[in-house]
């Protein structure tokens, strides 16, 4: 039986997109690694997406209180617990990562659908294997405590139970001083290996 990959795109600036190119790198990878691995690619952009408001959180609260975990204010949330790996293309801003992406996992958030808690403490419920992080950061920002955008992915899959994490970025892409053709180059290399050594 296929595994499941979703592919959550948040490449704003699309075919512009460095990010999004590395993105499209790592599907075309694993597609011919594993032709029995079933993707699915949401563009964030395309979506529907909104933040919770007062009115909103009042819904989804009744909801969950009421077990309704299947109702459709949890699609997002359900589809994202059941893939077996996931990719995350995001390029790097204000410090962390765009607000749609960041929308998106207030979607997906939310207890008895990707987490839990006990007396010991929250504990994540879902299923994927592995997170592949890939993004582009106009500046130098590798080692920054600056850099809150892998950071927070990381930390994302353990509190939603994901066994492993990985990131591949390219660094100083907007340089003028730097070859910002070679970092993109070395940066789709870097996927081609990482996407290599991911199984399920």
């Amino acid at each position: 039986m296929g595994k499941n990959i979703l592919v959550i795109d948040a490449c704003v600036r699309r075919e512009e997109s460095r990010t999004k190119e590395m993105m499209d790198t790592a599907v075309s990878v694993l597609k011919e690694l594993h032709p029995d691995w079933n993707f699915e690619i949401l563009n964030l952009m395309e979506l529907d997406l909104k933040y919770w408001t007062t009115d909103t959180l009042k819904q989804r609260d009744a909801l969950l209180a009421k077990k309704e975990y299947d109702h459709p204010l949890f699609k997002y949330g359900n589809q994202f617990r059941e893939a077996d790996g996931l990719i995350v293309a995001a390029p790097f801003w204000d410090l962390s990562v765009p607000a749609v992406l960041k929308v998106y996992i207030e979607n997906v958030s939310a207890d008895k659908i990707t987490f839990a808690s006990s007396p010991e403490g929250l504990y994540g419920l879902c299923h994927g294997k592995w997170m592949l992080f890939l993004t582009t950061r106009g500046g130098n920002w590798a080692g920054s405590d600056m850099e809150q955008g892998s950071p927070y992915m990381e930390a994302l899959c353990k509190f939603f139970g994901i066994d492993s994490y990985h990131c591949v970025y390219a660094d100083g892409v907007d340089i003028k001083e730097l070859d910002s053709q070679a970092i993109m180059e070395k940066a789709l290399e870097d996927t081609r290996q990482e996407c290599r050594k991911l199984v399920l």
